[in-house]
């Protein structure tokens, strides 16, 4: 993927911080996100309508050539909650895709079963080109082995990589004063006074990331949560800390954003080892000391077709794809919001999904998991 030459002093200043930040990613060998190449950004906020649908025509298709192009509406599925990181990456690249793609989008979100009913809903659909999907890996891979449904996500097709997303603690507003650090979070819950945490379902990355820091490091960290309240998506469960109902939970950098911004909640650690470009002023976890856990601590934001999908419409998505990264508009909403956006191709996201599996796998993540259910 080629960069836009800056044309001022702090327009290069956040390409340089967003390419030395994709660069300590492909340092740390996060999962997944270790493909990624950096992009600078600039592009609206992508945030109208919130059926996701659009109804302009896109009759200015991207290729113009006589190779494969969709016919009507394209079908988007988020497999998350409206508000959550895999949604707002969605409706933040809206634009330049929908141009790119030539015709109108659909986003559709089908949240549950930490993101399997609507990467199954993919799986089940005709690889016709009509319909493609957004996910937040490696979210999905402890749910795939834990569940075990009738399909396997590792056999979509992939169609690319267009961004990337870190986990974040976040904590109601009433707190301020009191919880600056995560050392403070932690005091909370040894204390006594704090002893729920929102997290996705059992599996999720979030849920892992809790019992690795109660249960495999409990010198280095020892974080005393006594329950783990699941939601379906990071939208419910920002909603969660917000409404008071835990006094902090964990979600996406890009999925918590749009609640931090009304100062019901505000962000304190990443649990990324390079940071994140959203919340910048924050610490991660690894800078304060605390065990690394990058491979579970990012996201990639893949795009999917059906398995089988023929070749043809796999190179179309590949190159809307990458004329969505490097689009006016969500270079802007990328600049404007933190959110990263990126170009990597179909193998990359294909690939990721397999790096996933064989490191849950190599780590015992589901022994963990299942020992400790809620």
């Amino acid at each position: 993927m080629t960069e836009e030459t800056p044309t001022d002093s702090t327009e290069s200043t956040s390409n340089t911080k967003r390419r030395r930040f994709l660069q300590a990613i492909g340092a740390t060998g996060a999962v997944g996100l270790a493909g990624c190449s950096g992009n600078g950004g600039d592009g609206g906020d992508g945030s109208d309508g919130s059926d996701g649908s659009d109804g302009s025509d896109g009759s200015d298709g991207s290729d113009g050539g006589d190779g494969w192009s969709p016919e009507g509406t394209v079908r988007y599925i988020v497999p998350y909650d409206e508000g959550g990181g895999t949604d707002t990456y969605a409706r933040g690249i809206q634009p330049g895709l929908r141009e790119a793609v030539g015709e109108s989008l659909q986003i559709d979100n089908i949240p549950g079963a930490g993101g399997l009913n609507g990467l199954g809903e993919l799986y089940r659909s005709e690889p016709d080109g009509q319909t493609i999907a957004g996910n937040a890996g490696p979210l999905e891979v402890a749910p795939q082995l834990l569940n075990e449904p009738d399909f396997d996500i590792r056999d979509l097709t992939g169609l690319g990589v267009v961004g990337q997303s870190t986990w974040c603690l976040v904590v109601n507003e009433e707190y301020q004063d009191e919880v600056e650090t995560f050392d403070d979070v932690l005091a909370k819950y040894e204390s006594g006074e704090w002893e729920n945490i929102g997290v996705q379902s059992s599996g999720s990355s979030q849920d892992i990331i809790v019992l690795l820091y109660k249960y495999a490091y409990p010198d280095e960290v020892g974080w005393n949560w006594q329950n783990r309240v699941q939601y379906t998506g990071t939208g419910p469960v920002t909603q969660a800390v917000a409404s008071g109902e835990v006094p902090c939970g964990i979600g996406t950098d890009a999925g918590t954003q749009s609640v931090v911004d009304t100062g019901r909640v505000y962000p304190v650690v990443t649990f990324y080892g390079p940071g994140t470009q959203v919340y910048p002023d924050i610490d991660s976890v690894t800078d304060l000391g605390y065990p690394q856990i990058d491979f579970v601590g990012g996201v990639w934001r893949g795009m999917y077709a059906p398995p089988e999908t023929p070749q043809e419409i796999v190179d179309f998505y590949a190159e809307a794809l990458e004329e969505t990264v490097n689009s006016d508009p969500v270079q802007e909403w990328s600049d404007e919001t933190g959110n990263p956006v990126v170009y990597e191709g179909p193998e990359v996201a294909e690939q990721n999904f397999e790096d996933a599996f064989e490191q849950y796998q190599e780590l015992e993540i589901l022994e963990l998991v299942n020992e400790n259910q809620p």
